[in-house]
């Protein structure tokens, strides 16, 4: 118990930075980073829900990348 205490305060101690933005580069490198990035943030801040990881990546887009998901969005 007390372990998980530790954890927590821990947790609150560190500062935790937002992956860094995707603007839509046609770059395998990029992409898997950005992908990663966001896999590791949702482990830091146990993001668990579908929603709310596509709600916090979509709004890491811009430029052509947001674009992209602005017109898949509409078909949703």
């Amino acid at each position: 118990m007390r372990a998980m205490e530790n954890q927590a305060s821990i947790r609150r101690a560190v500062k935790i930075l937002e992956p860094k933005p995707f603007y839509g580069a046609r770059d395998a490198k990029a992409l898997e980073n950005f992908i990663f990035d966001f896999e590791q943030y949702f482990k830091a801040t146990n993001t668990v829900t579908k929603e709310a990881k596509v709600t916090l990546v979509t709004m890491h887009l811009f430029e052509d990348a947001k674009l992209w998901w602005r017109s898949r969005y509409i078909d949703i």
